[in-house]
């Protein structure tokens, strides 16, 4: 069964890029879409009436949205859907794990630890399912798709769905890896993978190999970077198409996004597709055995 495409709109900016980068996508990939929108049920505490046009505004918004989609293209199957509570968890356990949220977001100040100040950090740590985070922002001319490449299990998910985008978009791949601990260079500058350690080298060729497997003609690219590694993912993806980032699933199924994840999407400036589930093969090996080996 193919995964459907949950919007998150609100007639804002974020929410309209989302809901145009979603559709096209959903459109190219024979999606159905559903368009949801919130209604918080702390209206009902403020009177019946409050809560009543809350309901009546969410159903306005639904047609007129619905009106965009038929306009950017007729032939995706929509549907829409309110539902009430706190926006991020409404949202975030709707679709089931097959399934992809789309969601946009207001550009924000790099900020690190594990404050959640952020809706979109919110959403993507309560998802069961893959989240897609839409920055209000010019995606024209971006190309190639960025994969970060961590060696926990998680990247495993990432560089496969990676390889798929690639070769749906006619791009490159390019897998990044910044390894923890290291001291950053005065010039923060990216050194080519023969130059770092074998454990780096052969983690970022075992994902190579991997993504070649799933889509043989696109071009692998491979970057070792001595910066933190959210400031190294946000750098090598700046003109990027897509920036795409796994969970680790070591402690449970559905585990929180881990810091790296966090810190990009509070500086996003790049769709940033976050991978749950492994896509379309049967070896589950993670890419971290051969670099731990």
């Amino acid at each position: 069964m193919s995964a459907t495409y949950y919007i998150g709109v609100d007639g804002s900016g974020p929410s309209r890029a989302a809901l145009r980068w979603g559709v096209r996508r959903a459109a190219e990939r024979n999606a159905d879409v559903v368009l949801v929108n919130t209604v918080d049920d702390e209206w009902g505490l403020v009177g019946r009436d409050a809560a009543a046009d809350a309901e009546r505004q969410a159903k306005e918004l639904l047609i007129e949205e619905s009106a965009r989609v038929t306009a950017l293209h007729s032939g995706v199957t929509l549907t829409t859907r309110i539902v009430h509570g706190g926006t991020a968890w409404a949202l975030a356990t709707l679709p089931s794990p097959e399934d992809l949220l789309i969601v946009g977001t207001h550009k924000t100040g790099f900020l690190r630890g594990r404050v959640l100040g952020s809706r979109s950090v919110q959403i993507a740590s309560a998802a069961r399912c893959s989240v897609a985070i839409v920055p209000d922002t010019t995606l024209d001319s971006r190309h190639d798709v960025v994969v970060g490449v961590d060696g926990t299990d998680g990247a495993l998910s990432a560089v496969r769905l990676g390889a798929q985008e690639a070769a749906r978009l006619d791009q490159d791949l390019l897998l990044v890896y910044a390894p923890p601990g290291l001291p950053r260079s005065e010039s923060s500058r990216s050194d080519p993978v023969e130059d770092r350690s074998p454990q780096a080298a052969r983690m970022l060729q075992d994902a190579a190999t991997e993504a070649a497997t799933m889509a043989s003609r696109i071009t692998v690219r491979r970057r070792v970077a001595h910066r933190d590694p959210a400031e190294a993912l946000l750098d090598a993806s700046f003109d990027a198409a897509l920036l795409i980032l796994g969970v680790s699933t070591r402690h449970g199924e559905n585990t929180l996004i881990g810091s790296v994840t966090h810190d990009v999407l509070m500086n996003i400036n790049v769709p940033v597709l976050i991978a749950r589930g492994l896509p379309a093969r049967s070896d589950t090996t993670s890419l971290a055995s051969s670099a731990s080996a």
